[in-house]
């Protein structure tokens, strides 16, 4: 059986919406698709601003499109984390916010057939040694306001040994919610174009973005709800891009919940009624994007069927995913810089669906002269010197590490003609550094090795046929065309014998 990803469970809507074909104006463009775009946009246009979306390939065709989608106040950042770097008041907060942006998804999908369901949440231990951090998060989450309560049976046919019962989760399709949600949209006054790709935003004076497209767009406010930040090198400093690989396949009856383990990188596992029938779906074996996991490429979905095994699914589909993590562990939401309407949201982790309606919630607040009591704890030009520092400084000597690899990296000296179909391989020619992949057919795709974002040398990603890059996590097709940021140019086509 191959190994290669092959694609989400969730089918994307068919319909589609147009490409930019002139100059435009609005009061707030929105740059992104996915669910913190589109549902910032229709926050914004159903408040009666003038809105444009614009989205490089097609609504959900991002990280979206690939989440497991569990709505839930367990976040990444442990709630007893979350108090030794934000304080008792920040841990709160956060879990606040988390609830709000549950509460409006709910709201949202009212009418919407995307399955939407209540369901508890297990954190869950699988080892003796990690019963004391249940322990500790459960007080702690009890002091940040969540309805918990440590139970010693979790309902999984797996071997765990206590867990945190998180009560009123919830869980849902994603792209099904979305395609409501974006119909909604289309039926304010609202613009929606895909198939472009902004290149660029002008802050001085008038904000404006060009795009791959030829034409502006000009604005009173922007927000880029991007995942991956291409406007300011510090927020990038601040996140390290990750991915996360997921398997599903058929099961007999649906699970009682979501389920969290306290693996490192941890497990998560849920249900969703897909055409009336279930579909287990556990993901993890997140690595830094642009590296190798540990054990070989296939070891994720390996380690992943292995566990779907023990659940009684045999999975028929696997796909991975970017995942941002925010250095302090709260995503950064609101302007970079307070003289300019430049809005970010990024840095969700695990939590994408839920922090990305948080994230529309704050900025279409701040775009609408309205109060948010959790604006300044997610606010993106902050700096937690105690829970930002070491995670800031063990990321980028790593990127630092990786970008002056490149340069000294030996590339293979194996003629091409003996080059395996489906497999890459950096090599050099007149000088330049290649990267080559030979498709099913025996054709070759040359493109430059060197990533267009800060000059990091990419590496073949040979279970998605894709070059990545180690630095910032900017991804690129075998073509050279950008899948994910924050690189905005394609790698450079080259022609090779």
């Amino acid at each position: 059986m191959s190994m290669k990803s092959s694609h989400p469970l969730w089918s994307p809507s068919t319909r589609r919406f147009p490409r930019l074909e002139a100059d435009l104006h609005a009061d707030v463009v929105v740059v992104g698709g996915g669910i913190t775009g589109v549902t910032t946009a229709l926050l914004l246009a159903s408040a009666g601003k003038r809105v444009t979306l614009l989205e490089t390939r097609h609504l959900g065709a991002g990280v979206t499109g690939s989440t497991t989608a569990h709505l839930t106040e367990a976040l990444d950042t442990r709630y007893h984390e979350l108090e030794s770097s934000f304080g008792a008041e920040g841990a709160q907060l956060a879990r606040a916010s988390s609830r709000a942006a549950i509460e409006k998804i709910a709201e949202l999908a009212s009418g919407i057939d995307c399955g939407f369901e209540r369901v508890p949440g297990y954190l869950f231990a699988n080892q003796e040694s990690q019963l004391s951090q249940l322990d500790a998060e459960v007080l702690a989450a009890e002091r940040a306001g969540a309805t918990v309560r440590r139970i010693n049976e979790v309902p999984l046919p797996l071997p765990a040994l206590g867990a945190v019962r998180f009560e009123n989760q919830a869980q849902f399709r994603p792209l099904d919610y979305l395609a409501g949600l974006a119909e909604r949209l289309a039926a304010t006054d609202a613009r929606i174009f895909e198939g472009v790709t902004v290149l660029d935003v002008e802050t001085k004076g008038q904000l404006r973005l060009q795009t791959s497209t030829g034409h502006s767009v000009t604005a009173d406010a922007v927000v880029l709800a991007t995942h991956a930040p291409f406007q300011n090198l510090k927020n990038q400093l601040e996140l390290a891009q990750y991915r996360s690989y997921v398997v599903s396949g058929p099961i007999a009856e649906p699970l009682p919940g979501l389920f969290w383990d306290l693996e490192d990188p941890y497990h998560y596992i849920r249900t969703a009624m897909v055409d009336g029938k279930p579909q287990l779906i556990v993901g993890g074996g997140d690595h830094r994007t642009g590296t190798l996991p540990e054990g070989g490429p296939a070891a994720p979905y390996w380690e992943l069927e292995a566990l779907a095994a023990k659940l009684g699914a045999r999975p028929s589909e696997r796909w991975s995913a970017q995942v941002a993590e925010p250095s302090d562990g709260l995503p950064l939401i609101g302007k970079q810089d307070p003289k300019t309407e430049l809005y970010v949201a990024q840095g969700f982790a695990g939590n994408g669906m839920t922090f990305g309606t948080l994230s529309a919630l704050l900025i279409s607040d701040a775009l609408l002269g309205r109060e948010n009591p959790y604006r300044d704890l997610y606010r993106a030009d902050r700096f937690k010197p105690l829970a930002s520092a070491a995670a800031v400084v063990s990321e980028n000597a790593e990127t630092a590490g990786h970008l002056v690899a490149g340069h000294v990296k030996p590339v293979s000296d194996e003629p091409l003609d003996q080059l395996p179909l489906g497999e890459g391989r950096i090599v050099k020619s007149d000088g330049k550094k290649l990267a080559v992949y030979r498709d099913q057919d025996g054709a070759l795709h040359a493109v430059s090795a060197i990533c267009t974002h800060q000059g990091c040398q990419v590496a073949f990603n040979p279970m998605e046929c894709s070059w990545d890059c180690p630095c910032h996590g900017s991804r690129f097709d075998i073509d050279g065309g950008v899948l994910d940021g924050p690189a905005k140019k394609p790698l450079e086509k080259h022609h090779i014998g």
